[in-house]
């Protein structure tokens, strides 16, 4: 068998091959993967904060537990690495996005996504500062169901298609979308529940 070593370019090597080395204590095996999958790791954290140091700081945290649970993976597992190294990253996203909210949103951005909702960010520019309504867009993603929120912020932050957002979640994509359709009809509805008593605030 080739030797693996800290320079082997991880695309000639069968992921399942490196995967069962990594689980038997091979360190350059294991670093092997991590190449495989840093970078998708990095995409998707970006994605959730547009900070470096904060996606890099989930891609350490990603593959730190890879690694102390690696004996829990089966190695006929191996097609499905990515998507539990996936898993991993989005859950630590999650978690770091509940604990100090550093997301930063750009609301014409999000809504321009959806056309019934697209009016939302304009609609009420000239009574409410932008500062503001992003303030009220963190609230209310806050407010979405844990699935919704997900799949709202893979999408909309990390910029992930239905079927991959699919492939991390491990739901199918019909669900994702309407999970998805869901997620921005109470948006919606909460931006405008929040934004109106403003607008009618700053008339008076």
């Amino acid at each position: 068998m080739k030797e693996i070593t800290e320079k082997t370019d991880a695309r000639t090597i069968d992921e399942s091959t490196l995967l069962r080395l990594a689980k038997e204590g091979n360190q350059p095996a294991f670093t092997q993967l991590i190449q495989l999958h840093q970078k998708h790791v990095f995409r998707l954290a970006f994605g959730f904060f547009h900070d470096k140091d904060d996606a890099m700081e989930i891609v350490q945290e990603t593959f730190i537990r890879v690694y102390r649970k690696l004996d829990d993976f089966g190695e006929n597992d191996a097609p499905l690495f990515g998507r539990w190294v996936n898993r991993i990253a989005h859950n630590l996203c999650i978690d770091y996005y509940r604990k100090f909210k550093k997301q930063k949103v750009n609301p014409k951005e999000i809504f321009d996504y959806e056309t019934d909702t697209r009016t939302i960010s304009t609609r009420h520019e000239d009574h409410l500062d932008i500062q503001s309504f992003k303030d009220s867009l963190e609230k209310s993603i806050d407010k979405l169901p844990k699935r919704q929120k997900s799949i709202f912020i893979l999408k909309h932050f990390s910029g992930l298609k239905h079927h991959e957002i699919s492939d991390t979640l491990d739901i199918s994509v019909g669900t994702i979308k309407s999970l998805y359709h869901r997620s921005v009809q109470q948006l919606k509805k909460h931006l405008q529940m929040t934004v109106e008593p403003e607008k009618n605030g700053a008339k008076s």
